[in-house]
């Protein structure tokens, strides 16, 4: 009995192995799908750390200038037109921040954190969680 129940285990994974390649598909299409109406999607990658914010461009791009300046980071440059926005900025510490605020829908604005070379996780982090603080009404 113990070998059939392997062998019938064996089948289904064998099974599952078979679909996943066609379930893979069907899932990245959800993701995509989804991707446009999450608001609040977060990545690190490649020592850049993105997230969308729920509010419109001009919004949160005024969340997120003061909170480099409540986190004490020194804005050197701005930069914005129709397509977005971008600010140069450093640290205490003279560590480059580069920001990048675009529109990703309707209510809904991509911030984009680079500190550094190689990036920085945690102070990345701290920005974002300043940024949405903010948009809810945080001071």
């Amino acid at each position: 009995m113990g070998v059939r129940r392997v062998a019938g285990r064996m089948g289904r994974l064998g099974g599952l192995l078979f679909l996943c390649p066609l379930l893979a598909g069907c899932l990245a299409a959800w993701v995509a799908a989804g991707a446009g109406a999450a608001v609040g999607t977060v990545a690190y990658v490649q020592g850049e750390h993105s997230q969308v914010h729920a509010g419109n461009f001009e919004r949160v791009w005024s969340a997120t200038t003061t909170a480099l300046k409540q986190l004490q980071i020194q804005v050197d440059k701005t930069t914005k037109d129709g397509l977005g926005g971008t600010i140069e900025a450093h640290r205490a510490d003279k560590t480059s921040v580069a920001v990048k605020v675009e529109p990703s829908g309707e209510n809904a604005t991509s911030v984009k954190i680079r500190i550094g070379t190689f990036g920085d996780k945690a102070d990345s982090e701290l920005i974002q969680a300043r940024i949405s603080s903010l948009l809810k009404g945080g001071k």
